[in-house]
C-alpha cells in the first residue's frame, strides 16, 4: 500500500528528506551536500513545506539550544511535525543536568574504561562529531557516545576516579568552533552521516508505520536468531512497517517509531524494561508490554494468580529468609524444585532430594534475595510450550529434557554443547490435549492479551502450569515448523492492527 502524503503536502518538487537547519545561511561554510538541504531556522519554523509534511530528518545545527531560544524551539516543533530530529529536546535536558548526563554515559562505562585504560594521566577530552572524532584510536568510543547522546557536535571531558572514568563535563560546539577548530574532520562526518541507512527516507513512502525491533546481537540464547530476525522483518514490511533493528544503545530514539517488538531476553533489572516502560509512555505498541513483563518475570506473582483463579500447578511451598521453617519442613515431599522468584530459562532454578540439601541451598539462595518458591517436582520427558496471541493458540511444542538433564536447558553446558538443550517437537494446535490448550489460554489471559508462551506439564491427563513467559521463543525450524512464514505474520499483524486501533479509538483514563 501507499501511505506517502499527499503531492500538496511533500514541499518543493526535488526537495531531499534530509535538511540541515542553521541559524543563517552565511554561517555554513562547508558548501553544499548531495545527501541534504541546508536552510535556516526561520525558513523551517515557519514555511509551509516543513509544516505539512512528517518525512523530513532535521539536522539541528543551531547556535543555541537554550530553552526559548531558535535551535531549542527547532528541536521542539521538529517533534511535535514528527520529523526525525538531532538533538531531541530530551537530549538538550539531559546535557544540562549533570545527574542525568552521568547516568547515561553509566550505561557503557565498562567500554568507557576499556577504551581509556592506557591513558595515563587524570584527565582524558576529545570532541565527537556526528559520531566520528579525529582521535582514530578512540573511533568507536566516539560512536557509541553519539549513540547514547545524539548531539551534533560536542566536547567531552572525563576525569579518573577510583571506580573508574567518570564524565567531568559535557559541552556543546556550535558551527562557529567548529569553523575554527575541526573544518576538515566535520566535513568527512557531514559526509558519512547522511550515507546512513535510515537517512534513505524516500524508502517510508511505501509504509505506514515505523517499527523497532529490540535485539540484543550478544545475546548467545536470544529468543529470535537472526534467520528469525529477517523472517520478522520481512513479514512486517509485507503488513506496512518500515523496521528497522534497534539495540539498547538506541534508548533516546523510541520516540521516531510507531511500535516496539522486543526480541532480547527481557528482565525487570535490565534495559529490555526500561525500553517497554519508555516506548508506552511514549504512546507506542509494545510487546512485550511492561506489565506482561513485570507480572511473568516474577513466579510468585504468577503462583498467586493462578492459584486464585483455580488452574491446576504442582504444589507449591514459599520460603521467607529468617522466617521459622520448622513447620513447613514436615510437610514438604522430595524432590523438590527451588526457583528465586525473577528466574528465567531454568536459570536460578534447583532440584533438591532432602532437607540437607533444601537447607544448604536455600541458605545460598536468601544471599540473592528474600524469598524462594518451593514446588513439587513432577516428572515429564517434555514440556509443553503454548504460544499464545491476542488471547488464541499460536502454536504448540514440545520441549524435551537435556540429555541426562531433568530441565529443558543444561546450564553445567557450553552453549554450543549438544547436551546443553533438549530437542523441541512442533504439534499441530487440533492435535494438542484439550486440558493443554484450555490451561494454557486462560493462563495467558491472566496476564494479558499479548505474546506470551505457557509452559506445562501433563501427568495422568491433566495440565499443570509451570510458567508463564512474556518473551517465547520463536525461531527458524522449532516453533515457525508447521506455519512457516504465516507465524511471523500473524504476530506481525497483530501489533499493526494494535497500531491502527490506538489511532482510531480514544484513550479514558480511569
Amino acid at each position: 500500500m501507499d501511505t506517502s502524503p499527499p503531492a500538496e503536502d511533500r514541499g518543493p518538487p526535488g526537495t531531499p528528506d534530509n535538511i540541515i537547519v542553521v541559524d543563517h545561511l552565511r554561517k555554513w561554510k562547508f558548501g553544499p551536500t548531495a545527501d541534504a538541504t541546508v536552510t535556516s531556522a526561520g525558513d523551517y519554523l515557519s514555511q509551509e513545506c516543513y509544516r505539512n509534511s512528517d518525512r523530513y530528518n532535521v539536522l539541528n545545527l543551531c547556535n543555541d539550544y537554550k530553552t526559548h531560544s531558535l535551535g531549542y524551539y527547532v528541536s521542539l516543533l521538529a517533534s511535535a511535525r514528527n520529523h526525525r530530529v538531532v538533538p531531541s529536546v530530551v537530549t538538550l535536558k539531559d546535557i544540562t543536568t549533570p545527574t542525568i548526563a552521568q547516568s547515561v554515559v553509566d550505561e557503557i562505562k565498562t567500554q568507557i574504561d576499556e577504551a581509556l585504560k592506557p591513558r595515563k594521566g587524570p584527565e582524558f577530552e576529545m570532541a565527537v562529531m556526528l559520531g566520528q572524532t579525529n582521535l582514530s584510536e578512540y573511533a568507536d568510543l566516539a560512536k557509541k557516545l553519539f549513540a547514547l547522546f545524539e548531539m551534533p557536535c560536542f566536547q567531552i571531558a572525563f576525569t579518573r576516579k577510583e571506580e573508574g572514568w567518570r564524565l567531568k563535563r559535557l559541552t556543546p560546539l556550535n558551527l562557529g568552533q567548529i569553523n575554527q577548530q575541526h573544518p576538515s574532520e566535520f566535513a568527512l562526518a557531514i559526509e558519512l552521516y547522511f550515507q546512513k541507512k535510515r537517512f534513505r527516507r524516500a524508502k517510508l513512502k511505501h509504509y505506514k508505520y515505523d517499527l523497532a525491533i529490540l535485539v540484543d546481537p550478544e545475546e548467545k540464547t536470544a529468543p529470535s536468531s537472526p534467520e528469525a530476525l529477517a523472517k520478522f522483518r520481512k513479514a512486517a514490511e509485507k503488513v506496512g512497517f518500515f523496521v528497522e533493528m534497534i539495540t539498547k544503545l538506541d534508548y533516546r530514539r523510541i520516540c521516531e517509531f510507531d511500535g516496539l517488538f522486543i526480541r532480547a531476553t527481557t528482565a525487570i533489572e535490565n534495559y529490555t524494561y526500561n525500553f517497554a516502560r519508555h516506548a508506552h509512555t511514549e504512546g507506542l505498541v509494545v510487546i512485550d508490554d511492561p506489565w506482561s513483563i513485570l507480572r511473568c518475570s516474577n513466579k510468585i506473582y504468577l503462583h498467586e494468580r493462578l492459584a486464585r483463579a483455580r488452574i491446576r500447578q504442582p504444589k507449591s511451598w514459599l520460603f521467607a529468609k529468617g522466617a521459622d521453617m520448622s513447620s513447613q519442613l514436615p510437610g514438604l515431599s522430595y524432590p523438590l524444585v527451588l526457583k528465586l522468584p525473577e528466574s528465567s530459562f531454568s536459570q536460578g532454578v534447583y532440584r533438591v532430594a532432602n532437607e540437607a540439601e533444601l537447607l544448604e541451598r536455600l541458605e545460598r539462595m536468601f544471599a540473592k534475595g528474600d524469598l524462594v518458591i518451593g514446588q513439587e517436582f513432577l516428572k515429564s520427558d517434555f514440556d509443553w510450550r503454548i504460544g499464545v496471541l491476542d488471547g488464541n493458540p499460536l502454536f504448540a511444542c514440545k520441549y524435551y529434557m537435556a540429555n541426562e538433564h531433568w530441565q529443558i536447558y543444561n546450564w553445567s553446558e557450553s552453549g554450543d554443547s549438544d547436551d546443553f538443550e533438549g530437542r523441541a517437537e512442533t504439534v499441530p494446535i487440533n492435535q494438542v490435549p484439550s486440558a493443554i490448550l484450555s490451561a494454557a489460554v486462560r493462563s495467558a489471559g491472566l496476564v494479558g492479551d499479548s505474546l506470551y508462551g505457557v509452559d506445562l506439564k501433563e501427568v495422568k491427563g491433566q495440565a499443570y502450569v509451570i510458567e508463564i513467559n512474556d518473551n517465547p521463543n520463536v525461531d527458524v525450524g522449532v516453533e515457525d515448523k508447521l506455519l512457516g512464514d504465516e507465524l511471523y505474520l500473524r504476530i506481525m499483524t497483530s501489533i499493526y492492527n494494535r497500531i491502527e486501533r490506538e489511532r482510531t479509538e480514544p484513550r479514558y483514563l480511569s
